[in-house]
């Protein structure tokens, strides 16, 4: 064979083997670091997400068990003023509450019903209740709201209770909204569509481990308190961490804990879903890397013979940059008067060249948010840390878009997504130089505003609310916002509280009204 001598292997063919080695062992190992760094990227997002998710969820239950509560109790100053057997005005008072509840009845201090709306509900006026809650209720003549059931009528139930007094203060019994938890009910639209559509989806348990809610109905009811995350959950933890549950499959778990129904509830993306985005990846860069490999292979084939030691050169570069990847080296120059040589030369230099650039996109694709194009929680996070360290004065604004969730019930994602990058161009477009815009999760952003006073950051969120609230959106309406501003040093001395301060503020605008900018009064 003609890469074959009578004394061994020919130069030819030791110098095409190196340089096709060098070549493919250059291509394995970037494609091995990007992934690597795509995995760790990806992994990171799905578990912050699902912890800010959970963490949004727990809020939004323990607001929807609270107005649950007070709606009951409005109820039992109306009874006050008339009849606790008057069917036809609990008929009405269901109508008024039964986006929250599937059943409501009244029972006088001996547990017989009084009176009961819808009469499919399974119990009847002049019934007696026998379940332990019912006795709880009358015992504990104050309201409250208990553990998961098994009622008289055959349901699954959660109950949400409130007493009964009469004008004179005598307790006369209480009143009961019922939520069945195999049926849909309040919690199911609050709860069963997790933001991903990716597998994701969200559980809740109460506080002796059992679920009341799971997409799956069969498995409510079931206990599951051996998960360590639903260990944690219950003692109170917030967190976020790689899970095997109980069917021994592999989850990003983001969980919270809701403590004023003492529930936890765990937001989880199967861990296969990065799976589909690394096989791209990998067939994107092979692609992108024959267009090079092939005719370095077949020009190095053909110059062998005379390129002996501008191939070593090359070979040596080589193996140094597969080595130190995240130390970039410039080619050192070689001259020859050979076409074949100064072609290798070129070619391999693209090629390198263009493997790092692929490797710094992947690093700046990690602190870049793919929907708005605007950075992410993480450099966010990285912003705020390199500030306060250099002790330069800022304002954080955290805003959110009010009723984002009809907006995607009502329009659907792809119009909610189209109003998220709408809200994005428009604060890149109202914040100045000193500002930084980020997306924070889900409908909620952030601005960091680098100046001493508090009023530019207040002028910038204005800005932009006032804006939003006059400005068609792409559902065709204009949509509104609620902010929140904290600024350092003055409210906070580093990142975690100054974040706590401006969220205290956002919540505050979302119970003044929304629609509102409200600057954090630093306590």
């Amino acid at each position: 064979m003609k890469f074959l001598s009578k004394k061994g292997i020919t130069l030819r063919f030791s110098i095409s083997v190196l340089v096709i080695s060098a070549v493919v062992l250059t291509m394995i190992i970037e494609i091995i670091s990007a992934i690597q760094v795509n995995r760790s990227s990806l992994i990171s997002s799905y578990l912050q997400n699902n912890d800010q998710y959970a963490r949004k969820l727990a809020a939004n239950t323990g607001n929807l068990l609270t107005t649950m509560r007070q709606n009951l109790i409005a109820i039992t100053a109306i009874l006050k003023r008339g009849s606790y057997s008057n069917s036809a005005l609990l008929d009405d008072l269901f109508q008024e509450n039964r986006q929250y509840f599937n059943s409501i009845f009244i029972a006088n201090e001996d547990r017989v019903i009084q009176a009961t709306s819808p009469n499919t509900s399974g119990v009847h006026q002049g019934d007696k209740l026998t379940s332990e809650v019912s006795k709880r209720a009358i015992k504990a003549k104050a309201p409250f709201i208990s553990e998961p059931y098994l009622s008289k009528s055959g349901r699954y139930i959660i109950l949400v209770s409130a007493p009964i007094f009469n004008s004179k203060g005598v307790y006369k019994g209480f009143v009961g909204g019922t939520i069945y938890l195999e049926e849909k009910n309040v919690l199911n639209t609050l709860l069963e569509e997790h933001f991903f559509g990716n597998g994701s989806y969200v559980f809740v348990v109460e506080k002796t481990g059992h679920i009341i809610f799971h997409p799956d109905k069969n498995r409510v009811g079931q206990a599951v308190s051996k998960n360590h995350v639903v260990q944690k959950v219950l003692k109170g933890n917030y967190g976020s961490e790689r899970v095997t549950n109980s069917k021994q499959h592999d989850f990003f778990a983001g969980y919270a804990f809701d403590p004023i129904s003492s529930w936890g509830i765990v937001a989880q993306t199967p861990v296969s879903v990065i799976d589909g985005p690394l096989s791209d990846l990998i067939r994107r860069m092979l692609s992108q890397s024959m267009i090079f490999l092939i005719p370095i292979l077949l020009v190095g084939w053909w110059m062998a013979s005379r390129i002996a030691k501008p191939l070593h050169m090359l070979a040596n570069y080589s193996e140094e940059a597969t080595i130190n990847l995240d130390k970039s080296r410039e080619l050192p120059e070689i001259r020859s008067s050979y076409y074949e040589v100064r072609l290798l030369y070129r070619s391999v230099r693209i090629a390198f060249h263009n493997f790092n650039e692929d490797m710094n996109q992947l690093r700046d694709e990690v602190h870049v948010d793919g929907l708005t194009g605007l950075s992410n929680r993480k450099a966010f996070d990285k912003v705020m840390t390199k500030w306060i360290s250099n002790h330069v004065p800022y304002s954080l604004v955290l805003l959110d878009i009010d009723h984002f969730k009809q907006v995607n019930d009502t329009y659907g994602h792809l119009i909610g997504d189209e109003v998220l990058r709408f809200l994005s161009r428009l604060m890149e477009e109202v914040s100045g130089e000193d500002s930084h815009v980020f997306r924070y999760g889900g409908e909620e952003f952030a601005i960091l505003v680098k100046h001493e006073e508090t009023s530019h950051a207040l002028r910038t969120a204005e800005r932009v609310r006032k804006i939003l609230a006059t400005t068609e959106s792409p559902t065709g309406e204009a949509i509104t916002i609620s902010a929140g501003i904290a600024t350092f040093p003055d409210h906070a001395l580093d990142a975690h509280e100054l974040i706590r301060q401006a969220d205290r503020a956002l919540y505050q605008s979302k119970l003044d009204g929304r629609n509102r900018t409200t600057v954090s009064d630093g306590d």
